[in-house]
Protein backbone atom coordinates (compact mmCIF):
# COMPACT_ATOMS: atom_id res chain seq x y z
CA UNK A 1 0.00 0.00 0.00
CA UNK A 2 1.51 2.91 -0.90
CA UNK A 3 1.31 6.56 0.78
CA UNK A 4 -0.24 9.19 -0.75
CA UNK A 5 1.60 12.32 -2.10
CA UNK A 6 1.85 15.68 -3.21
CA UNK A 7 3.12 15.58 -7.21
CA UNK A 8 5.33 18.79 -6.43
CA UNK A 9 7.10 16.64 -3.61
CA UNK A 10 9.37 15.43 -5.95
CA UNK A 11 11.03 18.67 -7.23
CA UNK A 12 11.78 21.91 -6.29
CA UNK A 13 10.25 25.10 -8.00
CA UNK A 14 12.37 27.48 -6.61
CA UNK A 15 15.45 26.11 -5.74
CA UNK A 16 14.62 24.27 -2.20
CA UNK A 17 16.96 22.03 -0.96
CA UNK A 18 18.47 19.44 -3.04
CA UNK A 19 16.48 16.09 -3.23
CA UNK A 20 19.08 13.53 -1.90
CA UNK A 21 17.63 10.39 -4.80
CA UNK A 22 18.15 13.44 -7.70
CA UNK A 23 21.97 14.13 -6.48
CA UNK A 24 22.18 10.44 -6.42
CA UNK A 25 21.42 10.13 -9.99
CA UNK A 26 23.51 12.45 -10.46
CA UNK A 27 26.42 11.56 -8.72
CA UNK A 28 26.00 8.09 -10.86
CA UNK A 29 26.73 10.02 -14.28
CA UNK A 30 30.17 10.38 -12.54
CA UNK A 31 30.78 7.30 -11.69
CA UNK A 32 29.84 3.95 -11.96
CA UNK A 33 29.83 2.51 -8.55
CA UNK A 34 28.02 3.46 -5.36
CA UNK A 35 29.80 2.78 -1.52
CA UNK A 36 27.81 0.95 0.62
CA UNK A 37 25.97 3.47 2.44
CA UNK A 38 25.29 5.36 -0.19
CA UNK A 39 23.81 1.95 -1.51
CA UNK A 40 21.34 1.21 1.57
CA UNK A 41 20.49 5.09 1.91
CA UNK A 42 19.39 4.64 -1.71
CA UNK A 43 17.60 1.52 -0.92
CA UNK A 44 16.49 2.51 2.16
CA UNK A 45 14.67 5.57 0.84
CA UNK A 46 13.01 3.97 -1.80
CA UNK A 47 11.88 1.24 0.89
CA UNK A 48 10.46 3.74 3.17
CA UNK A 49 7.95 4.83 0.42
CA UNK A 50 5.91 1.23 1.24
CA UNK A 51 3.26 0.87 3.47
CA UNK A 52 2.89 -2.74 4.71
CA UNK A 53 0.48 -4.71 6.29
CA UNK A 54 1.71 -8.46 6.87
CA UNK A 55 0.21 -11.10 8.31
CA UNK A 56 2.11 -14.10 10.35
CA UNK A 57 2.83 -15.87 13.74
CA UNK A 58 5.37 -14.45 16.04
CA UNK A 59 7.93 -15.85 17.09
CA UNK A 60 11.71 -15.29 19.11
CA UNK A 61 10.55 -12.48 21.30
CA UNK A 62 13.38 -10.31 22.39
CA UNK A 63 11.81 -8.08 25.07
CA UNK A 64 13.91 -4.43 25.68
CA UNK A 65 12.97 -1.94 28.22
CA UNK A 66 11.24 0.38 25.56
CA UNK A 67 11.90 -1.83 22.67
CA UNK A 68 11.65 -5.33 21.04
CA UNK A 69 12.71 -7.82 18.30
CA UNK A 70 11.08 -10.19 16.96
CA UNK A 71 10.27 -12.86 14.11
CA UNK A 72 6.72 -12.90 12.06
CA UNK A 73 7.14 -15.98 10.37
CA UNK A 74 4.61 -17.81 7.71
CA UNK A 75 1.24 -19.22 9.41
CA UNK A 76 -0.25 -20.90 6.67
CA UNK A 77 0.63 -24.53 6.54
CA UNK A 78 0.24 -25.29 3.44
CA UNK A 79 2.44 -22.32 2.25
CA UNK A 80 6.01 -22.17 1.92
CA UNK A 81 8.14 -21.30 5.45
CA UNK A 82 9.45 -18.18 5.47
CA UNK A 83 10.55 -15.13 7.82
CA UNK A 84 10.63 -11.61 8.38
CA UNK A 85 12.49 -9.99 11.73
CA UNK A 86 10.84 -7.00 13.08
CA UNK A 87 11.22 -3.99 15.13
CA UNK A 88 8.97 -1.92 17.35
CA UNK A 89 10.25 1.15 19.36
CA UNK A 90 9.27 3.49 21.90
CA UNK A 91 6.79 5.23 19.92
CA UNK A 92 4.63 1.99 19.81
CA UNK A 93 5.93 -0.50 22.19
CA UNK A 94 3.90 0.56 25.43
CA UNK A 95 0.77 0.01 23.50
CA UNK A 96 1.23 -3.27 22.01
CA UNK A 97 3.47 -5.10 24.45
CA UNK A 98 0.75 -7.06 25.54
CA UNK A 99 -0.01 -8.50 22.21
CA UNK A 100 4.05 -9.78 21.80
CA UNK A 101 3.82 -13.15 22.76
CA UNK A 102 5.30 -16.70 20.82
CA UNK A 103 2.46 -18.01 18.83
CA UNK A 104 0.73 -15.09 18.83
CA UNK A 105 -1.28 -14.61 15.05
CA UNK A 106 -1.59 -10.97 14.31
CA UNK A 107 -1.01 -8.26 11.37
CA UNK A 108 1.95 -5.84 11.72
CA UNK A 109 1.68 -2.73 10.14
CA UNK A 110 4.97 -0.69 9.01
CA UNK A 111 7.80 0.31 6.88
CA UNK A 112 10.32 -1.78 5.35
CA UNK A 113 14.29 -0.96 5.66
CA UNK A 114 17.72 -2.35 6.22
CA UNK A 115 19.39 -1.70 9.25
CA UNK A 116 22.97 -0.50 7.71
CA UNK A 117 25.48 -1.77 10.76
CA UNK A 118 24.26 -5.86 9.80
CA UNK A 119 22.64 -5.74 6.49
CA UNK A 120 19.72 -7.09 7.91
CA UNK A 121 15.86 -6.57 6.28
CA UNK A 122 13.75 -5.54 8.81
CA UNK A 123 10.33 -4.01 8.74
CA UNK A 124 9.58 -1.23 11.81
CA UNK A 125 6.46 -1.69 13.22
CA UNK A 126 3.81 0.93 14.14
CA UNK A 127 1.06 -1.35 14.73
CA UNK A 128 -0.04 -5.04 15.61
CA UNK A 129 -3.20 -6.13 15.29
CA UNK A 130 -4.47 -9.80 16.04
CA UNK A 131 -5.70 -11.92 13.60
CA UNK A 132 -8.24 -14.61 14.62
CA UNK A 133 -10.44 -15.88 17.36
CA UNK A 134 -7.67 -17.54 18.82
CA UNK A 135 -5.27 -14.53 18.99
CA UNK A 136 -7.86 -12.17 19.56
CA UNK A 137 -9.03 -14.03 22.48
CA UNK A 138 -5.41 -14.48 23.79
CA UNK A 139 -5.13 -10.64 23.05
CA UNK A 140 -8.29 -10.10 25.22
CA UNK A 141 -6.70 -11.87 28.05
CA UNK A 142 -3.50 -9.95 27.78
CA UNK A 143 -4.93 -6.23 27.39
CA UNK A 144 -7.37 -7.28 30.73
CA UNK A 145 -4.27 -8.44 32.75
CA UNK A 146 -2.17 -5.31 31.60
CA UNK A 147 -5.64 -2.60 32.20
CA UNK A 148 -6.26 -4.19 35.51
CA UNK A 149 -2.86 -4.10 36.92
CA UNK A 150 -2.92 -0.34 36.25
CA UNK A 151 -6.38 0.07 38.23
CA UNK A 152 -8.53 0.05 35.17
CA UNK A 153 -11.16 -1.79 36.34
CA UNK A 154 -10.91 -1.14 40.18
CA UNK A 155 -15.08 -0.13 41.79
CA UNK A 156 -13.33 2.21 44.06
CA UNK A 157 -12.57 5.27 40.85
CA UNK A 158 -15.25 4.37 39.00
CA UNK A 159 -17.73 7.42 38.58
CA UNK A 160 -20.99 7.44 40.00
CA UNK A 161 -24.08 7.21 37.66
CA UNK A 162 -26.43 10.67 38.79
CA UNK A 163 -29.73 9.34 40.14
CA UNK A 164 -31.38 11.80 38.21
CA UNK A 165 -30.50 11.62 34.05
CA UNK A 166 -32.11 13.85 32.10
CA UNK A 167 -29.40 14.55 29.27
CA UNK A 168 -27.56 11.85 27.13
CA UNK A 169 -24.77 11.49 24.93
CA UNK A 170 -25.22 8.70 22.61
CA UNK A 171 -22.39 7.31 20.74
CA UNK A 172 -23.58 4.50 18.70
CA UNK A 173 -23.88 3.71 14.53
CA UNK A 174 -26.51 5.81 13.24
CA UNK A 175 -27.56 2.51 11.10
CA UNK A 176 -28.25 -1.14 12.53
CA UNK A 177 -30.54 -2.10 15.66
CA UNK A 178 -28.68 -0.77 18.51
CA UNK A 179 -29.83 2.61 18.34
CA UNK A 180 -33.42 1.52 17.22
CA UNK A 181 -34.29 -0.84 20.20
CA UNK A 182 -32.04 1.61 22.87
CA UNK A 183 -34.63 4.77 21.43
CA UNK A 184 -37.81 2.79 21.60
CA UNK A 185 -37.15 1.26 25.45
CA UNK A 186 -36.37 4.75 26.43
CA UNK A 187 -39.58 5.81 27.22
CA UNK A 188 -41.33 9.00 26.44
CA UNK A 189 -40.13 10.66 29.69
CA UNK A 190 -38.42 13.97 28.12
CA UNK A 191 -34.87 12.92 27.77
CA UNK A 192 -32.76 14.63 25.81
CA UNK A 193 -30.60 12.17 23.74
CA UNK A 194 -27.62 14.33 21.65
CA UNK A 195 -26.37 11.20 19.30
CA UNK A 196 -22.82 11.63 17.77
CA UNK A 197 -22.42 8.38 14.88
CA UNK A 198 -19.32 6.66 14.80
CA UNK A 199 -18.13 3.41 13.71
CA UNK A 200 -18.35 0.67 15.45
CA UNK A 201 -16.28 -1.87 13.58
CA UNK A 202 -14.09 -1.52 10.81
CA UNK A 203 -10.56 0.53 10.33
CA UNK A 204 -12.04 4.03 11.57
CA UNK A 205 -14.03 2.36 14.25
CA UNK A 206 -11.57 3.38 17.18
CA UNK A 207 -10.72 6.26 16.34
CA UNK A 208 -14.01 7.81 15.92
CA UNK A 209 -15.21 6.09 19.13
CA UNK A 210 -12.60 8.02 21.44
CA UNK A 211 -13.18 11.34 18.93
CA UNK A 212 -17.11 10.98 19.80
CA UNK A 213 -15.77 10.55 23.79
CA UNK A 214 -13.61 13.29 23.60
CA UNK A 215 -16.11 15.86 21.77
CA UNK A 216 -18.62 15.03 25.11
CA UNK A 217 -16.17 15.73 27.58
CA UNK A 218 -14.63 19.12 25.70
CA UNK A 219 -18.17 20.90 24.36
CA UNK A 220 -21.10 19.54 26.95
CA UNK A 221 -19.91 19.03 30.03
CA UNK A 222 -23.20 19.40 31.18
CA UNK A 223 -24.18 15.95 29.95
CA UNK A 224 -25.12 13.63 32.63
CA UNK A 225 -23.98 10.53 30.85
CA UNK A 226 -22.21 8.89 28.02
CA UNK A 227 -24.01 6.07 26.61
CA UNK A 228 -21.34 3.69 23.94
CA UNK A 229 -23.66 0.46 22.54
CA UNK A 230 -23.42 -1.73 19.48
CA UNK A 231 -25.16 -4.75 18.77
CA UNK A 232 -23.96 -8.06 18.66
CA UNK A 233 -21.21 -9.76 16.62
CA UNK A 234 -18.10 -12.12 16.30
CA UNK A 235 -14.37 -11.18 18.87
CA UNK A 236 -13.58 -10.02 15.69
CA UNK A 237 -16.50 -7.19 15.08
CA UNK A 238 -15.96 -6.06 18.36
CA UNK A 239 -12.55 -5.55 18.09
CA UNK A 240 -12.72 -1.88 18.36
CA UNK A 241 -14.20 -2.33 21.94
CA UNK A 242 -11.50 -4.39 23.14
CA UNK A 243 -8.93 -1.69 21.89
CA UNK A 244 -6.76 0.21 24.68
CA UNK A 245 -6.81 3.47 23.27
CA UNK A 246 -10.62 3.39 23.77
CA UNK A 247 -10.04 1.89 27.12
CA UNK A 248 -7.94 5.06 27.97
CA UNK A 249 -10.37 7.40 26.50
CA UNK A 250 -13.18 6.23 28.47
CA UNK A 251 -11.21 5.99 32.17
CA UNK A 252 -10.05 9.54 31.13
CA UNK A 253 -13.66 10.72 30.20
CA UNK A 254 -14.74 12.79 33.10
CA UNK A 255 -18.83 12.19 32.26
CA UNK A 256 -19.66 8.61 33.52
CA UNK A 257 -19.83 6.11 30.73
CA UNK A 258 -22.36 3.12 30.51
CA UNK A 259 -21.85 0.61 28.00
CA UNK A 260 -24.19 -1.93 26.34
CA UNK A 261 -22.31 -3.87 23.82
CA UNK A 262 -23.17 -7.35 22.24
CA UNK A 263 -25.54 -9.70 23.29
CA UNK A 264 -25.68 -11.02 26.85
CA UNK A 265 -22.90 -13.17 26.61
CA UNK A 266 -20.46 -10.18 25.29
CA UNK A 267 -17.78 -8.94 27.48
CA UNK A 268 -15.37 -6.21 26.11
CA UNK A 269 -12.25 -4.37 27.58
CA UNK A 270 -14.79 -1.19 26.97
CA UNK A 271 -17.45 -2.77 29.52
CA UNK A 272 -14.89 -3.76 31.84
CA UNK A 273 -13.98 -0.25 31.87
CA UNK A 274 -16.79 1.59 32.08
CA UNK A 275 -18.39 3.10 34.87
CA UNK A 276 -21.72 1.18 35.01
CA UNK A 277 -21.81 -2.12 32.32
CA UNK A 278 -25.21 -3.57 30.99
CA UNK A 279 -25.68 -6.44 28.85
CA UNK A 280 -27.22 -4.95 26.20
CA UNK A 281 -28.63 -1.59 24.12
CA UNK A 282 -31.67 -2.92 25.32
CA UNK A 283 -30.39 -3.16 28.95
CA UNK A 284 -29.00 -0.22 28.96
CA UNK A 285 -32.57 2.20 28.08
CA UNK A 286 -34.55 0.13 30.85
CA UNK A 287 -32.21 0.89 33.51
CA UNK A 288 -32.26 4.46 33.00
CA UNK A 289 -35.90 4.46 32.28
CA UNK A 290 -36.81 2.31 35.10
CA UNK A 291 -34.39 5.05 37.18
CA UNK A 292 -36.89 7.53 36.02
CA UNK A 293 -39.87 5.18 36.70
CA UNK A 294 -38.57 4.59 39.96
CA UNK A 295 -38.12 8.11 41.29
CA UNK A 296 -41.69 9.24 39.80
CA UNK A 297 -42.90 6.06 42.22
CA UNK A 298 -41.11 7.57 44.70
CA UNK A 299 -42.81 10.93 44.04
CA UNK A 300 -46.43 9.58 43.92
CA UNK A 301 -45.32 7.55 46.99
CA UNK A 302 -44.38 11.03 48.68
CA UNK A 303 -47.21 12.80 47.46
CA UNK A 304 -49.95 10.22 48.93
CA UNK A 305 -48.16 10.18 52.27
CA UNK A 306 -47.93 14.46 52.39
CA UNK A 307 -51.70 14.40 51.74
CA UNK A 308 -52.41 11.78 54.14
CA UNK A 309 -49.96 13.52 56.93
CA UNK A 310 -51.93 17.07 55.94
CA UNK A 311 -55.20 15.29 55.78
CA UNK A 312 -54.71 14.31 59.73
CA UNK A 313 -53.31 17.33 60.68
CA UNK A 314 -56.17 19.31 59.21
CA UNK A 315 -58.45 17.03 61.21
CA UNK A 316 -56.51 18.02 64.64
CA UNK A 317 -56.51 21.48 63.62
CA UNK A 318 -60.20 21.42 63.06
CA UNK A 319 -60.85 20.06 66.28
CA UNK A 320 -58.61 22.38 67.78
CA UNK A 321 -60.23 25.06 65.97
CA UNK A 322 -63.84 24.11 66.82
CA UNK A 323 -63.01 23.94 70.58
CA UNK A 324 -61.06 27.26 70.49
CA UNK A 325 -64.50 28.61 68.83
CA UNK A 326 -66.37 27.69 71.16
CA UNK A 327 -64.11 29.13 73.96
CA UNK A 328 -64.25 32.12 72.21
CA UNK A 329 -68.33 32.70 71.54
CA UNK A 330 -68.42 31.76 75.04
CA UNK A 331 -65.73 34.58 75.97
CA UNK A 332 -66.85 37.22 73.87
CA UNK A 333 -70.90 36.89 74.80
CA UNK A 334 -69.27 37.96 77.93
CA UNK A 335 -66.96 40.51 77.10
CA UNK A 336 -70.43 41.94 74.84
CA UNK A 337 -72.53 41.83 77.71
CA UNK A 338 -69.91 43.58 80.14
CA UNK A 339 -68.67 46.07 77.14
CA UNK A 340 -71.72 46.27 74.99
CA UNK A 341 -71.62 49.97 74.81
CA UNK A 342 -68.00 50.76 74.31
CA UNK A 343 -67.99 47.46 71.03
CA UNK A 344 -70.82 49.50 69.55
CA UNK A 345 -68.46 52.70 69.96
CA UNK A 346 -65.89 51.03 68.98
CA UNK A 347 -67.47 49.34 65.80
CA UNK A 348 -68.96 52.41 64.50
CA UNK A 349 -65.12 53.63 64.89
CA UNK A 350 -63.80 50.68 63.11
CA UNK A 351 -66.25 50.63 60.14
CA UNK A 352 -65.15 54.26 59.58
CA UNK A 353 -61.42 53.45 59.76
CA UNK A 354 -62.18 50.36 57.39
CA UNK A 355 -64.12 52.02 54.96
CA UNK A 356 -61.38 54.80 54.11
CA UNK A 357 -58.83 51.56 53.88
CA UNK A 358 -61.00 49.44 51.34
CA UNK A 359 -61.49 53.35 49.31
CA UNK A 360 -57.56 53.82 49.35
CA UNK A 361 -57.24 50.28 47.84
CA UNK A 362 -59.62 50.07 45.18
CA UNK A 363 -57.41 53.85 44.08
CA UNK A 364 -54.05 51.46 44.42
CA UNK A 365 -55.80 49.00 42.17
CA UNK A 366 -57.20 51.02 39.43
CA UNK A 367 -53.50 52.76 39.41
CA UNK A 368 -51.62 49.38 39.51
CA UNK A 369 -54.03 47.97 36.77
CA UNK A 370 -53.23 51.20 34.42
CA UNK A 371 -50.02 50.81 35.36
CA UNK A 372 -50.28 47.01 34.70
CA UNK A 373 -51.44 47.57 30.68
CA UNK A 374 -48.98 50.91 30.35
CA UNK A 375 -46.48 47.80 30.81
CA UNK A 376 -48.33 45.07 28.48
CA UNK A 377 -48.02 47.59 25.68
CA UNK A 378 -44.45 48.25 25.99
CA UNK A 379 -44.10 44.40 26.14
CA UNK A 380 -45.48 44.10 22.67
CA UNK A 381 -43.89 46.76 21.17
CA UNK A 382 -40.39 46.02 22.15
CA UNK A 383 -41.04 42.19 20.96
CA UNK A 384 -42.26 43.40 17.59
CA UNK A 385 -39.08 45.85 17.44
CA UNK A 386 -36.87 42.31 18.20
CA UNK A 387 -38.93 40.93 15.09
CA UNK A 388 -38.02 43.57 12.85
CA UNK A 389 -34.18 43.14 14.39
CA UNK A 390 -34.03 40.07 13.97
CA UNK A 391 -35.68 39.98 10.05
CA UNK A 392 -32.79 42.62 9.24
CA UNK A 393 -30.14 40.34 10.87
CA UNK A 394 -31.28 37.31 9.12
CA UNK A 395 -31.42 39.27 5.78
CA UNK A 396 -27.66 41.03 6.32
CA UNK A 397 -26.03 37.59 7.59
CA UNK A 398 -27.49 35.77 3.93
CA UNK A 399 -26.09 38.89 2.22
CA UNK A 400 -22.69 38.77 3.45
CA UNK A 401 -22.51 34.76 3.25
CA UNK A 402 -23.21 35.34 -0.81
CA UNK A 403 -20.28 38.07 -0.75
CA UNK A 404 -18.30 35.75 0.88
CA UNK A 405 -19.33 33.03 -1.50
CA UNK A 406 -18.02 35.21 -4.80
CA UNK A 407 -14.88 36.42 -3.22
CA UNK A 408 -13.76 32.67 -2.24
CA UNK A 409 -14.67 32.14 -6.40
CA UNK A 410 -12.81 34.89 -7.19
CA UNK A 411 -9.69 33.78 -4.53
CA UNK A 412 -10.07 30.22 -6.19
CA UNK A 413 -9.95 30.91 -9.23
CA UNK A 414 -7.25 32.64 -8.93
CA UNK A 415 -4.98 30.83 -7.24
CA UNK A 416 -5.67 28.15 -10.52
CA UNK A 417 -4.35 29.99 -12.41
CA UNK A 418 -0.90 30.85 -9.83
CA UNK A 419 -0.86 26.77 -9.76
CA UNK A 420 2.77 25.84 -11.35
CA UNK A 421 1.27 22.48 -12.54
CA UNK A 422 -1.35 24.43 -14.49
CA UNK A 423 1.18 26.29 -16.08
CA UNK A 424 3.03 23.01 -16.90
CA UNK A 425 0.02 21.34 -18.67
CA UNK A 426 -0.12 23.76 -21.10
CA UNK A 427 3.29 22.66 -22.64
CA UNK A 428 5.71 24.49 -20.45
CA UNK A 429 8.73 23.36 -18.89
CA UNK A 430 11.15 24.01 -16.34
CA UNK A 431 14.64 23.80 -17.19
CA UNK A 432 17.56 23.00 -14.13
CA UNK A 433 21.10 23.28 -14.35
CA UNK A 434 23.31 20.10 -12.27
CA UNK A 435 23.69 22.55 -9.53
CA UNK A 436 19.49 22.25 -9.62
CA UNK A 437 19.09 26.06 -10.06
CA UNK A 438 16.27 27.28 -12.61
CA UNK A 439 17.84 28.26 -16.01
CA UNK A 440 16.59 31.40 -17.02
CA UNK A 441 19.21 32.42 -19.70
CA UNK A 442 21.47 30.54 -22.19
CA UNK A 443 24.70 32.17 -21.22
CA UNK A 444 23.76 30.03 -17.69
CA UNK A 445 25.41 26.34 -19.60
CA UNK A 446 27.77 25.69 -21.67
CA UNK A 447 27.83 22.88 -24.22
CA UNK A 448 28.04 19.25 -22.68
CA UNK A 449 26.44 20.09 -19.27
CA UNK A 450 23.91 18.05 -17.77
CA UNK A 451 20.69 19.65 -17.47
CA UNK A 452 17.54 18.41 -16.00
CA UNK A 453 13.85 19.39 -18.22
CA UNK A 454 10.54 18.64 -15.62
CA UNK A 455 7.70 18.43 -17.56
CA UNK A 456 4.00 18.51 -16.82
CA UNK A 457 4.24 14.57 -16.39
CA UNK A 458 7.59 13.15 -15.74
CA UNK A 459 11.71 14.63 -16.27
CA UNK A 460 14.37 14.56 -18.44
CA UNK A 461 17.81 14.67 -18.18
CA UNK A 462 19.49 15.44 -20.94
CA UNK A 463 23.24 16.62 -22.26
CA UNK A 464 23.75 20.52 -23.68
CA UNK A 465 24.88 20.16 -27.77
CA UNK A 466 24.21 23.35 -29.18
CA UNK A 467 23.45 26.77 -27.56
CA UNK A 468 21.98 29.82 -29.28
CA UNK A 469 21.77 33.49 -27.65
CA UNK A 470 18.73 34.68 -28.96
Amino acid sequence: MNKEKNPLDDWNLFNQENDSTETSEISAVKKDYFTVTEFLDIVNIELSKISCRVLGEISDVNLRDRYCFFVLKESNPDAESAVVECFIGWRSFDAYRHLLQDGMQVIVSGFPGIYKKSGRFRIEVTKIEPFGEGALKQAFEALKKKLEEKGYFAPERKKPIPEVIQKIGLITSPAGAAIKDFMKNLGQYGFEVYHVAVFVEGDYAVDSIISAIKYFNRNMPEIDVLVLIRGGGSLESLKAFNDEDVANAIFDSKLPVITGIGHERDITIADLVADKSLSTPTAVASFIRTQREQIIQKLELVEEQLITLTGTIFDELKDSIELLIQDVFTGFSTIIQKYSFSIRHCAERMHGCLKRVFDSFKTIEKKFMNKLSEWHISIKDIENRISILEHQAIHSFGSEIENIKKRIEIAQAQLYSLNPEAILSKGYSIVYDKENRVIKNSKQVSKKDIIRIKLYKGKITSIVEDIQDS
